[in-house]
């Protein structure tokens, strides 16, 4: 199994992680869903959803393909939602196989930045496109630095969310993450000879909403990396009880969605854009 930062340990409440996991959803399954109208899912596709969590995307996905194929894979099972549509399997995109030249779409979000092998699994979901088949790859680009539009004390707000930053920052580097793979994943993709288009979204969150409980209880499941890499134990307490303050505003972190296109033998998918 591959090193990844989120994994729960015996410190680790569960529930925090939990937490982390449903809150990315609510976040980013919108977008996502978004970008999968825009792809132009065919009703007979072969899909594959990788790390899917929490997420709706294997599910929307079960939904758009009636007479197709959805697997949806992860690690843990445990937090994965269950649909009739949807074949559930524990997989480990690092080291285990996967067919080549297999699946139409293939739908992967916020891993492979923290994964030192990021390259080569890349080149594994290529090979595993079928002809004419996208790849789609969703990363944050971190800009908590910038993200306070409003709070009660909006000056000590840019202090914690600026610790936190540089503190998170650092945890992902220490993890192997790379910080600018959100935007030099279009980059790679294309090195694998697909055409990609890439778009961009951030929304608007308010205390205790999705985009607030995603970095709170992201803090709670790494809290001794964040001290470790410098910010101290009161600051990360009062940035959790901030992020649940109705008064604070923030804009969330620049999700970035690379949709890339194998080169077809026929005519398979369309994008309507995004």
């Amino acid at each position: 199994m591959s090193p990844y930062l989120f994994h729960d340990t015996p410190d680790t409440a569960c529930t925090d992680s939990e937490a982390m996991l449903q809150a990315l959803a609510g976040m980013l399954d919108p977008f996502s869903r978004r970008q999968l109208r825009a792809v132009g899912v065919p009703p007979h596709a072969r899909c594959l959803v990788v790390a899917v969590g929490a997420s709706r995307i294997a599910t929307t996905l079960g939904e758009m393909t009636p007479t197709g194929e959805v697997i949806a894979t992860d690690i843990d099972l445990t937090p994965c939602r269950r649909h009739p549509r949807v074949a559930l399997l524990r997989h480990d995109i690092v080291r285990d196989p996967l067919p080549d030249g297999h699946f139409d779409l293939i739908h992967v979000r916020l891993l492979l930045g923290h994964l030192p092998e990021r390259h080569d699994v890349l080149a594994r979901l290529g090979a595993a496109l079928a002809p004419g088949g996208v790849l789609l790859v969703e990363e944050f680009e971190a800009t908590w630095r910038s993200s306070v539009l409003a709070a009660p004390d909006i000056d000590e707000a840019d202090r914690l969310f600026a610790a936190y930053h540089d503190a998170f920052q650092a945890t992902l580097v220490t993890a192997g993450n790379d910080p600018a793979w959100g935007r030099r994943a279009h980059h790679a993709m294309r090195g694998l000879g697909l055409h990609v288009d890439t778009s961009g979204w951030t929304g608007t969150w308010t205390g205790g909403s999705d985009g607030c409980l995603l970095p709170r209880a992201t803090a709670a499941v790494i809290r001794d990396q964040l001290t470790t890499a410098g910010m101290t134990p009161a600051d990360i307490d009062a940035f959790r009880d901030l992020l649940t303050d109705p008064g604070l505003v923030v804009k969330g972190n620049l999700a970035l969605s690379h949709i890339g296109h194998a080169a077809p033998t026929s005519p398979t998918f369309t994008s309507h854009g995004g």
